[in-house]
């Protein structure tokens, strides 16, 4: 039996459906009944737990014979680090509890630094919690999400333009979560697999180009980019209504990417296939 943490999830709810077609047997973990419905329809069984909550996700972990995790960001929890330390010695200990023999962990590109990339810097200390655990564990280092574009969605509609500070000439890996999930689902299933993955994507794609190539995939040419200064974007993040220090957490992970050290290196690449046209093509509603 495997068990998938965030199973309503992009990741989790693609893990649960390739791993059911494959004829395992699965118990999707999530903190909503109603959201684990999908899952349940694909024949998994489904299990309520609050990821902040060691003993109940051990409960959820007892009896598997591999997991798959993640850290999943809550906007509305106070205190993004705090959260998240909360979040991921939870995992970590449930992981050990139910001794666990083997885990599939979804991490990132950069992860592997320890400080100076934002919000990855709380995969790092997750990635050094699970290299802890008697298990055999599987670090998949996935590029920038496609998905990371769908919350801009609707002002980039709207003004035709995508803000943000990502430097306009610097080339990002980016990915479908779709791909990161049927290579997770892969992993889970191979004992042996042990160590980083990386999914850097069909191909690395400036911010300018991907949002070009997305509104003419969906319809809309003509969207473009602008770069903004930071304090201005630091502004425009906060008045949207997010908090301060996830907005810093934002910036310093662009910066990141904006001085190259955010990137691919080669260890255990895994091919991704869907480009960011067939991606929004199925993501984005066609205008």
């Amino acid at each position: 039996m495997i068990t998938v943490l965030g199973a309503s999830g992009n990741t989790g709810g693609r893990v649960v459906r390739r791993l059911r077609e494959g004829g395992e047997a699965v118990r999707a973990v999530g903190r909503d009944a109603g959201r684990l419905a999908d899952a349940a329809a694909h024949g998994a069984e489904p299990h309520v737990a609050d990821i902040t909550d060691r003993a109940a996700l051990t409960g959820a972990l007892a009896g598997a014979d591999a997991a798959y995790v993640l850290m999943p960001l809550d906007l509305a929890a106070p205190g993004y680090r705090a959260q998240q330390q909360q979040v991921g010695t939870a995992i970590a200990g449930a992981l050990a509890d139910a001794r666990v023999p083997h885990v599939v962990a979804l991490s990132s590109l950069g992860a592997e630094l320890a400080a100076g990339t934002g919000f990855l810097e709380t995969l790092h200390e997750q990635e050094q919690r699970l290299a802890a655990l008697d298990a055999s564990v599987v670090l998949l280092r996935p590029g920038l999400f496609f998905e990371s574009f769908l919350p801009a969605l609707a002002p980039m509609l709207a003004t035709g333009v995508h803000h943000d500070t990502i430097d306009p000439e610097v080339a990002l890996p980016m990915v479908a979560t779709a791909d990161i999930g049927d290579a997770a689902a892969a992993l889970l299933r191979d004992p042996d697999a042990v160590g980083v993955r990386e999914l850097p994507g069909p191909e690395e794609l400036t911010v300018p180009d991907a949002v070009a190539r997305l509104g003419a995939a969906i319809g809309r040419p003509g969207l473009r980019y602008e770069r903004p200064p930071e304090d201005v974007m630091r502004a425009v993040l906060v008045e949207a209504g997010l908090p301060a220090d996830l907005t810093e957490e934002n910036l310093a992970m662009n910066a990141a990417f904006n001085r190259g050290v955010v990137r691919r290196h080669g260890v255990g690449v895994l091919a991704t296939p869907t480009t960011i046209e067939e991606w929004a093509r199925r993501a984005v509603p066609v205008a």
